[in-house]
């Protein structure tokens, strides 16, 4: 008899003894029946846990740091912008700065009438601390020292809030950003440079500019030349006055009529 057959006639024969007419013989056989099954499940199923259960040894468990980690913010404070101060007018100016030392520079013994084009007067908000000049106009001779001062007044000549004392090409400017500047070379150079970048500017340190005033001498020169003695022989000045336009902030109160 084959493997085949013996099982065939096994499970015929569970089959009969499940569905045979005595009650002692099918209950027997359904006991049976599930405790087969309940030992199949018993050997099956550890052995499917076993198997899909990770390699401890591949898988380790991360360790969790419960140590509190403290970082210090740091926040970037922006730079301040620089405050120009109030410095010592006194010594600008002193000592001779000229283009080349090959030339003697002097002021002209005879100085010329210069033609100066600019507002007496300039109306601006009380509150201002700033203020463009506006273009101005100067003509009288081939070379000219400009001597320009502020009442407390800062004056800033071509590029802005930058220092641009020092010679370049035929033009010379010392004490810029302060209230003592001096500006020296051709005339229409000199008028070119005054006149660049928007134009002079004024600003204060200190309160506004309402109330305060800019004068400006003209000094003819042999060559350009600086130095703060040469401006005893200005004939030719101006002032710019700056004036508050007047705002004032007031209440009026009227009656209301009412129908």
């Amino acid at each position: 008899m084959s493997f085949r057959d013996l099982r065939y006639q096994i499970i015929d024969r569970a089959i009969a003894l499940f569905n045979d007419d005595r009650r002692f013989v099918k209950l027997f056989s359904r006991f049976g029946i599930l405790v087969l099954f309940a030992g199949i499940v018993m050997v099956v199923a550890p052995t499917s846990a076993t198997e899909n259960s990770p390699d401890p040894s591949t898988e380790l468990p991360v360790p969790i740091d419960t140590q509190t980690v403290v970082v210090d913010s740091i926040t970037a404070t922006p730079e301040p912008s620089p405050v120009m101060s109030q410095v010592d007018t006194s010594t600008i100016g002193e000592t001779l700065t000229v283009v080349s030392n090959k030339e003697t520079v002097t002021a002209l013994s005879v100085q010329p009438k210069f033609s100066i084009k600019a507002p007496a007067t300039l109306t601006i908000d009380p509150r201002a601390t700033t203020k463009y000049l506006p273009q101005l106009s100067i003509s009288g001779s081939e070379y000219v020292l400009a001597c320009i001062s502020g009442s407390n007044v800062n004056l800033d000549i071509s590029a802005k809030r930058t220092l641009s004392d020092g010679v370049r090409s035929s033009k010379i400017v010392v004490g810029d950003l302060t209230p003592m500047l001096f500006v020296s070379g051709k005339t229409t150079e000199v008028e070119s440079l005054i006149n660049a970048e928007g134009g002079l500017l004024a600003y204060s340190t200190g309160g506004g500019l309402a109330e305060r005033s800019i004068n400006i001498e003209l000094v003819a020169m042999s060559s350009p030349g600086v130095k703060r003695s040469f401006c005893d022989f200005a004939k030719s000045s101006t002032t710019i006055y700056f004036r508050s336009m007047g705002l004032e902030i007031s209440t009026n109160k009227s009656g209301i009529n009412l129908k």
